[in-house]
């Protein structure tokens, strides 16, 4: 009976370590989502030019002024200040 009662707990302590930090790691994310849904706005998007094709939106516009920045250093070998991106930035209409 002992032996018996021994195996349960062992077995119920093994599943504990297991469960507990996926369920841990699965909060974070929860969490992020529902503070990215709060704080949505408009979205928002620079262009490059029609022969470039380059195309990013997004709702934070430090992304935007980053992403755009990396894109102008790596493909036009130009740099860009962030006023100038800044200026690029115009809203994307709803649907």
């Amino acid at each position: 009976m002992m032996k018996r009662m021994s195996v349960v707990l062992f077995t119920i302590v093994l599943a504990l370590f297991i469960v507990l930090p996926v369920a841990a790691q699965d909060m974070p994310k929860k969490e992020k989502k529902t503070t990215e849904m709060k704080q949505a706005g408009p979205v928002k998007q620079i262009a490059c030019d029609d022969a470039c094709g380059f195309v990013v939106r997004s709702r934070n516009e430090k992304e935007l002024v980053a992403i755009t920045k990396q894109h102008v250093k790596t493909y036009h070998k130009m740099n860009a200040t962030d006023a100038q991106l800044k200026a690029k930035i115009t809203d994307v209409p709803s649907k």
